[in-house]
């Protein structure tokens, strides 16, 4: 397992271990995207000195392949003027800087395996960030809803809680009682009347009195 991995499974895991315990889920995933963006950076610079390795590899590949054709040459002069010991002066010299090129070539192609894996691990990583933003984004519009219906939850909950303080049956038998008085009240009124008309016909007619008068 890589070491990127290893940081992505890191993450996953305390993430995972913390967000039960975390009242503000937000807020993990900002430190979680923080973390992984400080892990990339870092992660950069130890991979920006492995390519730098590797181009100084690979110069020094170039510098050993001109010294052994330069050697080359030289052997073949050194010959041509018939001075052998020059020639084997050269030839060691050639072979010399052969090996270097064999090393150093082993070498490259080793640090440019790895330089290609980092890459791989890097985009790896600077995906998973990114990953990691959108669904910090869809989290958020989910927190924000369920705090939306909590609250609306605890507004009905508490409607509701209010209203069965009220009992509907205990409200109509006071409503039918006052109608039952204003029922009452308008009883006694036409009561009232009643007595009163009678009350009426009892009164003298004092014109039909004074018409007594006039005829005695």
């Amino acid at each position: 397992m890589s070491v990127f991995s290893r940081i992505s499974n890191m993450f996953k895991a305390k993430v995972n271990d913390t967000l039960d315990n975390m009242e503000n889920p937000i807020a993990l995933l900002d430190q979680k995207i923080r973390d992984m963006e400080e892990s990339l950076n870092k992660a950069k610079l130890s991979s920006a000195q492995i390519l730098g390795n590797v181009h100084e590899i690979e110069k020094k590949m170039e510098i050993a392949k001109k010294e052994s054709l330069e050697f080359d040459e030289k052997v073949k002069l050194a010959i041509s003027k018939g001075n052998e010991e020059l020639a084997k002066k050269a030839l060691q010299r050639k072979l010399e800087a052969d090996k270097k090129y064999e090393s150093l070539k082993a070498s490259y192609e080793d640090a440019a395996k790895k330089a290609e894996a980092i890459k791989e691990n890097l985009k790896t990583l600077e995906q998973e960030i990114e990953k990691t933003r959108s669904y910090r984004d869809e989290a958020a519009a989910r927190v924000n809803n369920a705090d939306a219906n909590q609250k609306v939850n605890e507004i009905l909950a508490n409607v509701q809680s209010t209203s069965n303080k009220i009992n509907i049956d205990d409200i109509e038998r006071k409503i039918q009682r006052k109608e039952a008085m204003a029922d009452g009240l308008k009883d006694l009124s036409n009561l009232d009347n009643f007595d009163k008309e009678f009350e009426e016909l009892n009164k003298l007619d004092l014109d039909a009195e004074l018409e007594k008068y006039k005829n005695n």
